[in-house]
């Protein structure tokens, strides 16, 4: 069989976020035919922005996504100081940025999310208000039934539905839920300028710079600017028994009042950072999860924080919910064979977890309490070139290197489409 014979391959893609988004857009890019279901109907997030590192950039790249075209900021330097201001580690990039594979960035979510749609829409279908009532996965075309009676089957299900996916239940039914970590977050914007102008804040507020302040065994605030620059993001971490009970997901209206009183502590410059929290100031439960024992099922595959949520703490979340996305699109080139896709997903599965896994380790200790840090290997210099390390991974040549292995051991890709592969409309 040529090329000019393949046929591409039917996906649904549960969920629109950066994931789901990024795995249209990549799937695409190949030349299979997609439709993305999303719950929700695109109302505007508020309050979030997100890290984009080298290893994510660059993904953005191949997908035709320059980050500083949609307010990209770039990072430029990293300064950890203690709860009463003094700097504990700085560190700055220009004598090694021209050394990553691509630029760090720090980026308002909606930014990320318009770029990742305008691109997945170039090649993909998107449904929104999409209310799942079944899942069929039993047949060789897994299939998704919506409460409006609507039916859309496909070669491959993609479960990119986040933390509470209902695709995971199908993949490993017996899994623990996510549960609630002893860490919760507050979550708000600030304009840049306005800060500049204050004697109390105008040095903290600098081009490009992540400022973090901790206090031991208690509180921790994160603020780095997005939209070139001129909004600042800033995250309040507290111990959970501390903030309450927040309900589920990112848009819980936060007590100022409980973010006021556990920065108490804290120098004059946080103090005011915390006490001009508006009214878009958000609540963000953290969760738990332990490891799944699969992240795919012969023609269903999980990726994001379906199969492996992450807390922020290393800004490598959104990072590798896209890396998951890109391995996928190119261990599934055009091509692929329906017979092919359940020994594909098993290569996506054994390449992406021990990384995904490593990735989750490191998170996990740079989450510690500033009492809890160590003197010696794991100190802030040393999680800097970890940091370093995870960041200079490119997917896209992993993957490819995985395939072109995988396909000299068993000779793959070379067959012919039996006709019982032609396959059915994607949507019934």
């Amino acid at each position: 069989m040529t090329m000019a014979d393949a046929r591409p391959l039917d996906i649904v893609v549960i969920g629109a976020g950066i994931s789901g988004l990024t795995a249209a857009g990549a799937l695409g890019r190949q030349g299979h035919r997609v439709v993305v279901l999303e719950k929700s109907k695109f109302n505007r997030e508020t309050g979030a922005a997100i890290n984009a590192p080298p290893n994510c950039t660059a993904l953005l790249e191949w997908l035709d996504i320059d980050l500083r075209d949609f307010g990209g900021t770039l990072l430029e330097e990293v300064n950890r100081h203690d709860h009463r201001g003094t700097v504990k580690f700085h560190t700055d990039f220009d004598a090694v940025r021209k050394m990553w594979q691509a630029e760090y960035c720090l980026v308002h979510r909606c930014d990320l999310h318009g770029a990742l749609k305008h691109q997945a829409l170039k090649g993909a279908e998107i449904h929104t208000g999409c209310e799942i009532v079944g899942i069929d996965t039993s047949t060789s075309r897994p299939s998704v039934t919506l409460d409006d009676g609507r039916v859309f089957a496909g070669d491959l299900l993609i479960g990119a539905d986040g933390l509470h996916s209902v695709i995971r239940k199908k993949i490993a039914p017996n899994a623990p839920d996510p549960t609630p970590a002893d860490k919760s977050c507050f979550r708000w914007l600030l304009p840049a300028d306005e800060l500049r102008e204050l004697s109390i804040t105008a040095d903290i507020v600098r081009r490009g710079a992540l400022m973090e302040w901790a206090a031991p065994g208690t509180a921790r605030l994160v603020m780095y600017p997005c939209s070139n620059n001129e909004v600042l993001n800033l995250v309040a971490f507290m111990p959970t028994a501390q903030v309450g009970n927040l309900g589920e997901g990112w848009e819980a209206t936060g007590n100022k009042k409980i973010l006021v009183n556990g920065f108490a502590d804290f120098c004059p410059a946080v103090r005011e950072l915390v006490g001009r929290a508006g009214d878009d100031l958000k609540m963000w439960q953290l969760y738990d999860m332990e490891a799944l024992p699969h992240y795919v099922d012969e023609r269903v595959a999980l990726i994001g924080d379906a199969a492996h949520p992450f807390q922020p703490y290393l800004g490598q979340g959104g990072a590798m919910a896209i890396e998951d996305a890109v391995s996928l699109a190119i261990l599934l080139p055009m091509g692929t064979t329906v017979k092919e896709i359940p020994h594909r997903l098993g290569l996506y599965e054994t390449s992406r977890r021990p990384r995904v896994e490593l990735t989750l380790y490191y998170t996990a200790l740079n989450a510690r309490n500033e009492d809890e840090q160590s003197t010696d290997t794991e100190t802030a210099a040393e999680m800097a070139k970890i940091m370093g390390t995870i960041s200079s991974h490119n997917e896209v040549a992993h993957s490819t290197a995985v395939l072109q292995e995988a396909q000299s051991a068993v000779g793959a890709g070379t067959s012919d489409f039996p006709d019982s592969d032609k396959g059915e409309a994607i949507a019934g």
